[in-house]
């Protein structure tokens, strides 16, 4: 179903409850005046003919009768009857006392003395029976009669309040129709122009009319995620192209080795030369293809990798030892002289192997961008955080490459002469991301660069 739908289905059940409430205690209010004012009719004119028969000496029962035959208060089909103490009547209004249409019996008279005075429906006739004390005379006087002009009334306006909610629930169920429509015309209008962005047309944004309602905040939302969709298509774009240019040198080398081979018969000695270079081309090609995907594979939502408690301290002595294996010109100086009296400071709830990479590149880095090829590594540990810190004296990176170093196959002029990808920073900085951390950048040209790690215990 619709929200349309939806929203004038609820709007017309809820205007239509209140206009039915409403109806229903003008009807039952209306009811019971009638009721009230009738019973009040019949005690006036019951206690009127009483007064007139039993005070009046002049006043028989034939005067009395014809007084009633010529009175017209629009009181149908009354029945006056009044009974001595000892229950035998008196007086009746009807030519014929025997064919009373009122039911009377000896337990009624009873209560009435008892009480003075009841008020009952005897069928279609609304009765009141009153008690009259004399000093030499004592009656009770019942008065019945059909409202028939209080029920006609009533049978009018029910008619009237039917026929008013029909109509009313029709106009309401109308408007609501037409406002709904017009309460999602807005959201309409977002939902076309949403299926006209095409990846084609990434820059197109949506119109913002009003800022301050929910259908202002829903589009600006929208073009919140077409921003990210935008710059996260730019980046894949340019994450290929810069692949593809990564990968086509080392290719293009085996390539051109692989065909001056095949041009003319060589001795075993140029051909040994030719597959070492060869062999060296696809090292850097596997280099490169376990990069990428360690980098394709590290994102911040993947928090389900951080399955270990680690010792800092402990990761970075061993990475030491694998760099100092692998290249033995390098120099890595680990600085313990801050480590805490409890050595619970010292562990993160981490990955091993992702954050002995993310160490391994920052030693690799500093080492190989110094010209003493050495850095120094240090620890500091609190109770809430933990930083560590590496520093070489290395030519230092421009005020303007600050922002980029991060961003994948960016690399700077000062390290255009030295053998690498522009990977690794890119990679440190999803690692550390992922294990709840910061990454800074404390450098000053010709005088090194420090890269402080900062990791958070929540």
């Amino acid at each position: 179903m619709q929200i349309r739908t939806k929203l004038t289905i609820q709007f017309s059940v809820l205007v239509s409850g209140i206009l039915l409430v409403t109806f229903l205690a003008v009807y039952f209010f209306s009811y019971f005046n009638v009721t009230e004012d009738f019973y009040d009719r019949l005690r006036s004119k019951a206690s009127s003919r009483a007064e007139l028969l039993l005070k009046v000496p002049q006043v028989n029962n034939d005067i009395l009768r014809a007084l009633d035959e010529t009175n017209r208060d629009l009181i149908y089909n009354e029945n006056i009857l009044i009974f001595d103490e000892k229950n035998r009547l008196i007086y009746s209004n009807l030519a014929n006392p025997r064919l009373k249409a009122l039911h009377v019996s000896n337990f009624w008279l009873d209560e009435i003395r008892r009480t003075g005075q009841i008020r009952y429906q005897d069928g279609a006739y609304k009765v009141v029976g009153l008690y009259y004390k004399y000093p030499f005379n004592r009656a009770v006087v019942l008065l019945g009669a059909q409202d028939l002009y209080g029920q006609a009334n009533l049978s009018n306006l029910s008619t009237l309040l039917i026929v008013l909610f029909v109509i009313l629930t029709a106009i309401v169920a109308l408007a609501g129709w037409t406002f709904s429509w017009r309460a999602l015309s807005p959201m309409s209008k977002v939902m076309n122009d949403v299926e006209g962005i095409l990846p084609q047309k990434l820059n197109k944004r949506l119109d913002v009319p009003n800022q301050n309602d929910e259908i202002g905040r829903l589009t600006s939302t929208f073009n919140k995620l077409l921003d990210r969709i935008e710059t996260a298509f730019q980046m894949q774009k340019i994450f290929v192209a810069n692949v593809s240019h990564e990968l086509k040198n080392p290719l293009t080398k085996i390539r051109s080795q692989l065909e001056v081979s095949l041009l003319k018969t060589r001795d075993p000695e140029t051909y040994q030369k030719t597959i070492r270079s060869v062999l060296e081309d696809i090292h850097e090609l596997a280099q490169l293809s376990n990069t990428l995907l360690e980098l394709a594979k590290v994102s911040e939502d993947h928090h389900e990798l951080l399955t270990e408690v680690i010792r800092v301290d402990d990761l970075l002595l061993d990475c030491r030892q694998t760099l100092s294996q692998t290249y033995s010109q390098y120099h890595i100086l680990i600085q313990f002289d801050n480590l805490p009296e409890d050595d619970a400071w010292l562990e993160l709830t981490a990955s091993t192997t992702l954050l002995k990479t993310a160490f391994l590149n920052l030693m690799d880095n500093a080492c190989k961008f110094s010209e003493d090829h050495t850095v120094r590594v240090g620890i500091e540990a609190f109770e809430n955080k933990l930083i560590v810190f590496f520093d070489d004296s290395g030519k230092g990176i421009p005020m303007n490459d600050k922002s980029l170093v991060f961003q994948p196959f960016y690399r700077s002029e000062n390290t255009a002469n030295v053998k690498g990808y522009g990977i690794g920073l890119s990679l440190v900085e999803r690692i550390v991301k992922l294990h709840n951390g910061t990454i800074t950048i404390d450098s000053k040209e010709t005088k090194g660069t420090t890269f402080v790690l900062e990791f958070s215990r929540v």
